[in-house]
């Protein structure tokens, strides 16, 4: 099969082939041997052997440091793809089979819910399928690595161009892959295509309609949702991994989010093109700070066995240091992680499509090999000025599982995006009718300039969220006082323990008409709110038709109704979800006026005076001049008490409401004599002409 084996001194990391050549890439250390084992691309029934189709050994000439490289001529016809593991035998006499981490594709998930396991003869190298227990880890081989021709008969056409939209242009819209048409409220919800990369693109007249630029999955990068079975302790249900914020292999697409599940690179790229004809971006969820082999208890994929010390940072005692929250923490600070985070994006970008990553616990990637954060975000700066990123957009959760914590580091020295929790917490706590907290709204409001250096900094550095995936949505943030996580199996003890939310009057859901209208009342207010402010608005999807977790504030384990999105909701609240879509269109045609460098912002407290902030105070009154615009003036009224406030304005000015949360536009009353009444809870938008050119 294979002739002309020869090393290869510096090659790209994992296996490529390329023509009739193969290329191989491992990073691995205390090995004396490498083998690699080649199989015939099927998938055996349970108990059936798998014969080896071929094997290649590899000794020291092989090894270039810590890189192991060979490459190869095939000889005759082959059958494409195959699948491929890999036998380590270790300088202490041991022998272990391990996935190649690096792998462009993957079996072992053919269908969601029903990974299968592998073992392997170590006599003869049969592989076999096994039914896999139901322990808290399944100790075996999760994947089989795919090996096939780079090029494929799709690739040749040209794809479409990305859309490209400037960072600070972008509105996002975070949602989850299965959760977007897994729903039997969805219209392909009894077909192939529902919960995968092609149910995603069923979704395309949605977005477009609703204004959003881009989408952003949550992980996408093959993870294992049974790596951890266990039955809940409150439910009859077993719980998985639903999020999928545990990487198993970066350079593989989840093959059970495809339909073809024989070509989940194919429906992947195929999803991406059709989203980039609709003028859509696609953004990834990636998680580089640890991996799904865990801790010391965890199963040994590949990592633990390649090069344990180098990939991972250890504590004094050789356990596994835990600042993801997760058993382990991946060592950012050694070139060859770095080289493959880097490869990786690379990949997921020029060969996939990919137009933008936001990292997971973005902190741990600024932790030298003894976890000190450093001053200066290394790697991060490292990626933004890399040529082959130049037009990636690069999002930072900014902070980690272990009191790590840098908004406004990444963004100040490498220009990335960062996700603004300050934001977060301040309009929620503002919607709440918490005391003290008007200044911070401010603040928030104008993009976090005291965090990002600037109101123009915080234009391309704060991505503002009311919500995301970790949490509760927003109908559950004004329909809870507590979290109710106890379909968890964890007793409730999970999850945020301050969510910033306010049930209204009553916990749950209720047919009470005067607490239904004052928490829709607030759900528009805080839409108003997060479409209004200076930075990036990023939307929890459902959320602009009113979707529910039952106030489930860590959903990471469900899938369910729980976690779908109920496309019914868009029928029920479709003025919700109306109100949605305006919004969306108010800013992209209002974003030249409010948020550029000519841009003016002066404050008044509700009578038209200066703004002093008293603790007391819920009100947030503030005009907005353009210098490009002259005459042209913008006022925004926001009231956080629970009663009607007068707002006094000027009264030489013809003010025209574009936006009142507590009313429809047929029934806009403009300020009459210069003054404004709003109802509690409530936003206001006017504009006018002023005389003063």
């Amino acid at each position: 099969m294979f002739q002309t084996i020869s090393p290869l001194s510096n090659p790209a990391l994992g296996a490529q082939w390329q023509g009739n050549r193969l290329n191989f890439g491992l990073v691995a250390t205390d090995v004396v041997c490498i083998r690699y084992l080649f199989y015939p691309d099927f998938i055996p029934q349970l108990g059936d052997a798998k014969s080896l189709l071929t094997g290649v050994l590899l000794d020291s000439n092989y090894q270039f440091g810590d890189v192991w490289g060979w490459q190869t001529e095939i000889s005759g016809k082959v059958e494409a793809p195959m699948t491929y593991l890999i036998q380590l035998e270790k300088t202490d006499g041991t022998t272990l089979f391990v996935i190649d981490p690096f792998a462009r594709e993957s079996r072992g998930g053919e269908s969601w819910g029903k990974t299968l396991g592998f073992t392997v003869n170590a006599e003869n190298f049969g592989l076999k399928v096994i039914s896999r227990p139901r322990g808290h880890f399944f100790q075996g081989i999760r994947r089989l690595p795919v090996l096939r021709p780079q090029k494929s008969a799709e690739d040749i056409s040209s794809r479409p161009p990305r859309p490209e939209h400037r960072i600070e242009q972008s509105v996002v819209y975070e949602c989850h892959v299965r959760g977007m048409s897994r729903s039997p409220s969805s219209s392909i919800s009894n077909s192939a295509h529902s919960g995968t990369f092609r149910g995603l693109t069923e979704c395309i007249p949605h977005l477009k309609s609703l204004g959003v630029t881009a989408i952003e999955l949550l992980p996408v990068f093959d993870f294992d949702e049974n790596e951890r079975t266990f039955p809940g302790e409150d439910t009859l249900k077993t719980l998985v991994n639903y999020w999928g914020y545990s990487t198993l292999q970066f350079f593989s697409p989840k093959q059970n989010y495809a339909s073809d599940t024989e070509n989940p690179v194919r429906e992947f790229k195929s999803m991406v093109d059709k989203f980039h004809e609709a003028g859509l971006e696609i953004w990834l969820d990636v998680v580089f700070n640890h991996t799904a082999e865990f801790g010391t208890d965890g199963p040994a994929d590949h990592f633990k066995s390649l090069a344990p010390d180098q990939w991972y940072l250890l504590e004094k005692d050789g356990s596994f240091s835990n600042f993801s929250g997760c058993g382990n923490t991946l060592n950012c600070a050694h070139p060859t992680t770095r080289r493959m985070i880097r490869d990786c994006l690379i990949y997921w970008s020029h060969e996939m499509g990919v137009d933008g990553f936001r990292f997971d616990l973005a902190t741990i990637l600024n932790r030298d090999a003894s976890g000190k954060i450093l001053d200066f975000p290394q790697l991060l700066w490292e990626l933004r000025l890399d040529p082959s990123l130049k037009n990636i957009k690069l999002i930072s959760e900014p902070w980690d599982a272990f009191g790590g914590y840098e908004l406004g580091k990444v963004s100040s020295f490498a220009d990335w995006t960062e996700w603004n929790d300050k934001y977060r917490d301040s309009v929620r706590k503002a919607l709440c009718g918490d005391e003290d907290i008007m200044e911070a709204l401010k603040e928030s409001i104008l993009g976090s300039p005291t965090v990002f250096g600037s109101v123009e900094s915080g234009r391309k550095g704060s991505l503002n969220f009311i919500t995301s995936h970790d949490g509760m949505t927003l109908m559950d943030l004004v329909s809870f006082d507590e979290k109710h996580n106890e379909a968890n199996g964890e007793k409730n003890r999970d999850g945020h323990n301050s969510d910033y939310s306010s049930n209204c009057g009553i916990e749950g859901a209720t047919n009470n008409p005067e607490i239904q209208k004052l928490r829709f009342r607030k759900l528009y207010m805080f839409h108003c709110l997060l479409q209004m402010s200076n930075g990036i608005p990023m939307l929890l999807g459902g959320d602009e038709f009113g979707r529910t977790q039952e106030g489930n504030n860590n959903a990471y384990c469900h899938d369910s109704k729980l976690t779908w999105i109920d496309w019914n909701l868009a029928e029920k609240n479709s003025e919700l979800l109306v109100f949605t879509q305006c919004m969306i269109a108010l800013r992209k045609q209002h974003a030249p006026f409010l948020f550029s460098q000519q841009s003016n912002y002066q404050w008044f407290n509700a009578s038209g005076g200066p703004e002093a902030f008293a603790p007391y105070v819920r009100t947030l009154h503030y005009e907005v001049t353009n210098s490009a615009w002259p005459g042209q003036v913008m006022r925004i009224l926001i009231n956080c008490f629970d009663q009607p406030v007068e707002f006094l304005l000027p009264k030489e000015i013809d003010w025209k409401v574009l936006i009142d949360t507590d009313k429809q536009p047929a029934e806009y009353v403009p300020p009459y004599e210069g003054s404004a009444w709003l109802e509690g809870f409530t936003v206001q938008i006017l504009r006018g002409t002023t005389t003063n050119v």
